[in-house]
């Protein structure tokens, strides 16, 4: 994959568990994202039955899947819940016009965590979402809720596509996120694999 353009990138929307890009995808999924912010692959049918759960990716030529873009939309937000580039690919701007494609199309309404900028590796993804147009929102004190029933909540950081947060559609977020996207999966959750 090394020297591919991003135009040349094919985006699919993956339809549930049983999408055999879905299973391509999880390489990628399970690489970029440390485990405690990972979604048990056994709760992911329950998401997908969800109309606004968007889970996508990103095909190369020859049909490997390079990226992946995970999104719950909604009326007042989008949020992305994970977004990640195949490590081939990464500086090659890939990761940039797929940020931009989501953007554009959801002007002003995307909502994305990242980990507090306290290390090298955060700061630089600061950066790249700050180059794309999104600025973070440390007037609220965020917590994530663990994604199963016995892990622990951890801080995290909420930027937005050009402005801040309004506090009314922060707080119909949290109660989303914590409510739709976390909590109603614990019951499943707490089952063996």
């Amino acid at each position: 994959m090394q020297g591919m353009k991003p135009e040349t990138l094919t985006k699919r929307r993956v339809t549930g568990a049983d999408d055999p890009l879905f299973v391509k995808s999880l390489d990628i999924y399970r690489t970029s994202f440390p485990l405690h912010e990972q979604r048990r692959v056994q709760d992911f049918p329950l998401a997908f039955e969800d109309p606004g759960f968007y889970y996508e990716v990103f095909l190369d030529e020859a049909g490997r899947v390079a990226a992946i873009l995970v999104t719950w939309r909604r009326q007042e937000f989008v949020y992305l819940e994970y977004f990640a580039v195949s490590a081939s690919l990464r500086g090659q701007g890939a990761g940039q016009r797929i940020l931009e494609e989501l953007r554009d199309a959801f002007p002003h309404k995307v909502i994305l965590e990242i980990d507090p900028p306290e290390d090298e590796i955060s700061r630089r993804r600061l950066g790249f979402y700050r180059r794309h147009g999104f600025v973070p929102n440390p007037q609220f004190d965020y917590i994530h809720p663990p994604y199963t029933a016995e892990g622990e909540s951890y801080p995290l950081l909420l930027m937005t596509h050009e402005k801040t947060l309004d506090p009314d559609v922060y707080q119909a977020f949290v109660h989303f996120h914590h409510e739709w996207v976390v909590r109603r999966f614990y019951d499943i959750s707490s089952r063996p694999e």
